[in-house]
């Protein structure tokens, strides 16, 4: 079973008019903030993101479909570790497990099940910008058909520094796919 932890929640600069250059208009302004938070389009809409939009389709090499022209994925505005959390994230496989954090409750998770492959998708104001790179995600869901809360203590996951901080990565650490495999059954 492949396992990713996919963070949703960050900071920004799409969304702030007096940047030109990566202002997309219609976009729901966060302005003056830079933070966002997608966790809960993410649940309501059966999908997981990774930022980074104006990299344009990672599918079709890159800006095809990206609105403004701040970065691409060869610039050097992109830091090498952001290129390798794009690339592998549109080569996440079908039915792997993810693990979404709310940033806003640290140690709050929530899992699903990739239903989906790598798409790029925007339609603002319909569906946000800093949404466009999504896989599909069947999340897990309570009795009462809401998604279900998961503890990070309660799965033997530390939310201090490491991974917990990255926008990504593959969780290879058995103890932890053991107690999600537990967690889930």
């Amino acid at each position: 079973m492949a396992c990713f932890f996919i963070r949703v929640a960050g900071d920004t600069s799409h969304n702030n008019p007096d940047e030109f250059n990566s202002y997309v208009e219609n976009e729901p302004p966060i302005y003056p903030q830079t933070y966002f938070n997608y966790k809960d389009d993410c649940l309501k809409k059966g999908f997981v993101r990774i930022g980074w939009p104006d990299v344009g389709d990672i599918s079709k090499g890159g800006k095809y479909g990206s609105l403004t022209d701040s970065y691409s994925l060869e610039s050097y505005a992109l830091k090498p570790h952001i290129k390798k959390y794009l690339l592998d994230f549109s080569q996440v496989p079908l039915k792997s497990i993810i693990l979404m954090p709310d940033k806003d409750n640290p140690g709050d998770l929530y899992i699903g099940e990739v239903s989906s492959l790598y798409k790029y998708l925007h339609d603002v104001p319909n569906e946000q910008y800093e949404c466009a790179h999504r896989l599909g995600v069947n999340w897990d869901k309570e009795i009462d058909g809401n998604p279900k809360l998961y503890k990070a203590s309660e799965l033997s996951i530390g939310i201090v520094g490491g991974w917990w901080m990255r926008a990504f990565h593959e969780i290879k650490n058995v103890k932890i796919t053991r107690a999600l495999d537990k967690a889930r059954s």
